[in-house]
């Protein structure tokens, strides 16, 4: 993208291009990783095995829960397109929330899930709680302040990252609550990335997707009802919404697997510290906005501006 930039050019042609690349130069990258693990990945035609069976019985419900979370995009962009601009609106605070999300959550819940498997079957239950503990508060520590970011100065960020060209002010306040709605979800979003391992190390990969069901009826529903009283933003409240309801189903159904499903007495006492330093934290934000205000709608200041603020 910097060089299209540079030559010049039409930029979406150069991003158009860019993205399938970047995909295959990843998908080198982990392929020599592979190579250097001595994991020899070579093309063959599959088999049907005992093996191969028990994968599919397995993974099969794993790829429908993230299927489900796609059909609830697809109903919010739905309901959203009755509404003049407000498809664009939620998705570029989509793009926001899901920074925080894809840096934090899913690489702490594919860490996580081995981990879990590899103590599960040594019979570690001590050593097992340890480690969802310990994601736990890791994700939360980076989560609940980035959520609380999101709530606080929700049109900072997207002033300075948006507001140009046709996008004005009324388009960067709309796109502002959705962020903070997103906000508001967020912590729940990180949570079942980590827990959803606890039922992926078991193979218990059906509840994962029944609750991911139940979420979805609760997301549509919300988003159609509410559109109708409360305009656009009704889709980003029943995302928000939804995902603290599978966290809830989660949690709930953690409850079998006994007390190696739980979070330890570490990890709830470090839990309000987390929260009451994020509170303090969404303090000093809101009196640095107010500060920073002026210079937050200067042109090219205010790129300086947010980077003080942040």
């Amino acid at each position: 993208m910097a060089i299209g930039y540079a030559m010049g050019g039409a930029v979406i042609s150069w991003l158009v291009w860019a993205i399938p690349l970047a995909g295959v130069a990843q998908l080198a990258l982990v392929w020599i990783a592979a190579e250097r693990a001595g994991i020899r990945l070579r093309p063959s035609r599959p088999r049907w095995t005992p093996e191969m069976k028990h994968l599919l019985i397995v993974a099969v419900p794993a790829a429908l829960s993230v299927g489900v979370m796609q059909i609830n995009l697809l109903v919010g962009q739905w309901v959203a397109s009755g509404f003049p601009k407000a498809v664009s609106w939620l998705y570029n605070a989509d793009r926001l929330y899901q920074l925080p999300l894809g840096v934090v959550g899913i690489a702490i819940g594919i860490v996580l899930l081995p981990d879990l498997s590899r103590r599960l079957k040594a019979n570690d239950d001590a050593g097992g709680r340890a480690a969802l503990s310990r994601a736990g508060e890791v994700a939360l520590a980076l989560t609940i302040p980035a959520a609380v970011a999101l709530i606080v100065i929700p049109l900072p960020l997207v002033s300075v990252l948006f507001e140009r060209g046709k996008t004005g002010p009324e388009d960067s306040a709309a796109m502002a609550l959705a962020v903070a709605v997103y906000g508001l979800g967020l912590p729940a979003f990180i949570l079942q990335k980590i827990l959803q391992p606890v039922f992926f190390a078991r193979e218990d990969t059906k509840s994962p997707f029944r609750y991911a069901l139940w979420a979805m009826v609760v997301n549509g529903i919300l988003a159609i009802a509410l559109s109708r009283q409360i305009g656009w933003i009704a889709p980003a409240i029943a995302t928000s919404v939804a995902a603290w309801t599978m966290v809830v189903q989660l949690l709930w159904g953690m409850q079998r697997f006994g007390d190696v499903a739980r979070f330890d007495e570490r990890f709830l006492s470090r839990l309000w510290r987390i929260c009451l330093a994020s509170v303090v934290m969404g303090a000093v934000l809101w009196l640095a906005k107010l500060v920073l205000a002026e210079f937050l709608i200067m042109d090219f200041v205010r790129y300086f501006a947010l980077l003080a603020l942040v």
